[in-house]
């Protein structure tokens, strides 16, 4: 039997109908609409509509609420030609999150549940802007006849600038990166980090069927580019640079200008404007960027209390071990915090199965944590067997049996470790099921399919 004594939540965030039935099957409490092909997650009103009939059509063990996320800077701010953001006018700006808001607030409904969660994405304002605008999305909100129990919760991001300047170069992120069209225009020689638009176009830039832009290099060149909508008009050659982070000392996020990981005093802030705008919840997250180049949330290699699955976590195509940012103790002073201040604490950024277990233990005031990319596998044509599709953010699926290891031990939840971690992780795996009593383990291959520890 379920138990009931707590309230935690795994938040899936899915595409379409049948991940949303995954998703459900898994033990997701909250299922988060969410389009993948895309760096901000954005989606159509009408797909919101279909994956909500399909969460209201499944039975629960435990009630399942919805989510949407208005996107981190959807009609918010136009972006330069440098990826960075020029403000409208602060009424403008707040105005139409809210719009966005109400938008998909509307989408999905209250069918499901009277308390649907509205997600928005405040990376790259100035502190009283986000205050600002998050709190129009809220006022809003409780004003509607609909929709006055709506849950708002504010997206922020943490960072590790040094990281993200490491990593940036390494050719498979800039690959993910162009695919996910988070680049900019830029002179050669402009900059340190510029490159050749045309060397990563091939099989990476899609159109909007997700069928491949380019499939030769010969296909690739400035007017091709130019016509395709890779590049935008007046471009005068292919170099380009990645986007960048917005760093939080230029946002008022710390009173330190030189401050290049998220710490305390960043969230104490972030946690801070989301109370005084009213908000419900807050999630801390990590950009697409830092996603890419393998670094998320959680530092397993900084919390003596965890074990240290990062470090065996490599990555066969680029040689990188996943990195996080913020140790055990920074994530006990988030949640703690947010308490503190009357909100519930969501964790999100990478999380994996095997961070998510020992953090449901290690931190149990946790509210809630979110997932896509660690509950998803590659796909497969059941009639075209070993026919796989490709294994990038934009194609891989949920799968119920993936989101099993990351809700809640006493929901059911699991460890499972990527079967390319083993032999390396095999003995801290073991260690792990031993010192924790009813953690049942497995190893997972590229398709979800799950067998157990031997």
């Amino acid at each position: 039997m379920t138990d009931r004594t707590r309230n935690r939540k795994l938040l899936v965030s899915v595409f379409n109908p049948q991940e949303a039935r995954e998703a459900v099957l898994g033990g997701a409490r909250i299922v988060d609409s969410e389009d993948p092909r895309s760096a901000l997650g954005n989606i159509k009103p009408q797909q919101i509509m279909a994956i909500s009939d399909a969460v209201l059509d499944y039975q629960r063990d435990l009630d399942v609420q919805l989510s949407t996320n208005i996107g981190e800077d959807q009609l918010l701010f136009r972006r330069s030609e440098t990826g960075q953001a020029i403000e409208k006018t602060p009424y403008e700006i707040a105005g139409k999150a809210a719009q966005a808001a109400l938008g998909v607030a509307v989408s999905m409904g209250t069918r499901v549940h009277p308390c649907n969660i509205v997600k928005v994405g405040l990376d790259g304002m100035p502190l009283d802007l986000l205050t600002e605008v998050l709190r129009e999305c809220v006022l809003t909100l409780r004003r509607t006849e609909h929709f006055p129990h709506a849950r708002v919760m504010s997206v922020l991001f943490v960072q590790d600038l040094d990281l993200w300047e490491e990593r940036r170069s390494v050719p498979a992120i800039r690959r993910t990166l162009v695919g996910l069209r988070e680049y900019h225009p830029c002179e050669p020689g402009a900059a340190d980090d510029v490159f050749d638009l045309a060397d990563y176009a091939v099989g990476t830039l899609r159109g909007e069927d997700g069928r491949p832009l380019f499939t030769d290099p010969g296909q690739v060149g400035l007017e091709s580019l130019l016509k395709k909508g890779a590049l935008p008009a007046g471009t005068r050659s292919t170099t380009v640079a990645l986007t960048e982070l917005f760093p939080h000392g230029r946002y008022g996020l710390t009173a330190d200008p030189a401050c290049r990981r998220t710490d305390r005093q960043v969230i104490a802030n972030m946690v801070d404007a989301t109370a005084r705008a009213g908000g419900n919840a807050i999630m801390l997250d990590t950009s697409i960027l830092l996603k890419t180049a393998r670094v998320g949330l959680v530092a397993t290699e900084h919390s003596p209390q965890m074990a240290d699955f990062n470090s065996l976590d490599i990555d066969a195509d680029t040689g990188l071990e996943r990195k996080g940012v913020l140790p055990l103790d920074g994530i006990r002073f988030f949640v703690d915090y947010c308490h503190y201040r009357g909100l519930e604490a969501n964790l999100a950024g990478s999380v994996t199965s095997y961070q998510a277990q020992q953090l449901w233990r290690l931190v149990p005031e946790t509210d809630q944590m979110s997932t896509r990319g660690h509950a998803s596998a590659v796909s497969e044509d059941p009639s075209r067997p070993g026919d796989t599709g490709a294994d990038s953010r934009q194609d891989r699926v949920i799968v119920r049996d993936l989101v099993r290891g990351l809700v809640p031990p006493e929901q059911g939840g699991y460890l499972w470790l990527p079967e390319e971690m083993k032999p390396a992780a095999t003995e801290a795996a073991h260690a792990l099921v031993e010192r924790r009593p009813g953690l049942v383990g497995h190893w997972a291959d590229k398709r979800g399919g799950l067998r157990p520890f031997d």
